[in-house]
């Protein structure tokens, strides 16, 4: 039987239509967060807003929630928040428990060797929930991280290697990846590391460790052979470190490592040492703020979430008066002037400045 030109032609436009809707309406992958939280009252409201305003759909996304041994109210807001958005993601696993510290645990910041194997525990529980839930990946987010670019989990999804990061801003040279590793397993400081950490070399660029803020794509094969367990990987006898140990699971079997910095993603709040106390982590946290503002808007606490925010009081610091000296025609200028003002606590008096426009 013969078919005519004219049946074959309908034929091909209504399956390039076809392949094309397909394409066109394809869903977009879907994505297991990982949200581990311990002492993180004073970061958390800043860090759910704008983790809800991602511009990727929340249908798409499964939350797996894990938090335990606090000394502050974070128990209390994230349990708050999941009743607020319970409905609104795709499903929420969570399991938060009001067990005590460990006993050689003796300040919220301190991380003890029990912490880390109690760490490694968790991030490989999330791993093997994302491939038992088949997701398309995993990702794993501190909520000491701000991504203040709405935009950073649609470009991480985009770029399509095995495990990627957006590389994220401090107020030093410190971010979430290395270049390089020494010997004896810990971080070495290379000569590519700072035109990566300036934007000098703008791109994505293959690294040894990313953390805080990465992305896993378990679509992909060489995903199989990540693990953060010390005892999966054969000849290992480094550190018990969750970072150290998923970055040489992927190094050892050539599992690539990115770290994307083409555009700002987001902030960072560096670690703390062990001479410095929660108090410096509000101070650092204030000032990422204020840097962030310089690019994006202001960095608000979730509205259903303010009264864990206790606003810093008001002085003039030793000076008789404070002014803020601003145009009138200039209101977003003044805006953000008075919003730093507060964050800094400073008891200040507006001037209507005047150019003779």
């Amino acid at each position: 039987m013969k078919t005519s030109i004219w049946e074959f032609s309908v034929g091909l436009c209504v399956f390039l239509f076809a392949s094309c809707t397909q394409a066109t309406f394809r869903d977009d992958p879907t994505v297991l967060v990982t949200l581990l939280v311990r002492n993180k009252a004073h970061t958390l409201p800043y860090f759910l807003k704008l983790f809800e305003e991602l511009d990727y759909p929340k249908s798409r996304l499964t939350l797996w929630i894990k938090s335990d041994q606090n000394q502050d109210q974070s128990l209390q807001i994230m349990n708050k928040w999941i009743a607020s958005v319970e409905n609104s993601y795709h499903h929420i696993y969570h399991e938060l428990t009001s067990s005590p510290s460990v006993a050689d645990d003796k300040i919220p910041t301190n991380w003890t060797q029990e912490r880390f194997k109690h760490i490694i525990s968790l991030r490989e529980e999330a791993l093997d929930k994302g491939r038992e839930l088949w997701a398309d990946f995993v990702w794993f987010v501190d909520c000491d991280v701000f991504l203040t670019n709405n935009q950073t989990l649609k470009t991480m999804v985009n770029t399509n290697y095995p495990v990627v990061a957006p590389m994220l801003d401090t107020l030093s040279l410190y971010s979430n990846y290395w270049c390089g590793m020494g010997l004896d397993y810990y971080y070495r400081r290379t000569d590519e590391y700072k035109p990566i950490r300036e934007r000098e070399n703008k791109g994505c660029h293959r690294v040894i460790v990313v953390h805080s803020c990465f992305l896993v794509d378990l679509r992909q094969v060489e995903s199989k052979r990540l693990t953060f367990r010390p005892e999966n990987i054969n000849g290992y006898n480094g550190p018990h470190d969750d970072v150290i140990t998923f970055a040489i699971s992927g190094y050892w079997t050539d599992v690539p490592v990115y770290i994307c910095n083409q555009i700002k993603f987001g902030y960072l709040l560096a670690p703390l040492d062990e001479s410095q106390t929660i108090q410096d982590d509000y101070a650092q946290l204030t000032n990422i703020m204020l840097e962030a503002s310089v690019d994006f808007p202001p960095m608000t606490a979730h509205q259903q979430l303010t009264e864990y925010v206790t606003p810093p009081a008001k002085s003039t610091h030793g000076f008789d008066e404070i002014f803020l000296i601003n145009l009138e025609r200039r209101p977003e200028r003044r805006a953000r002037m008075e919003w730093s003002m507060n964050q800094l606590g400073l008891k200040h008096k507006l001037i209507n400045a005047v150019d003779g426009k």
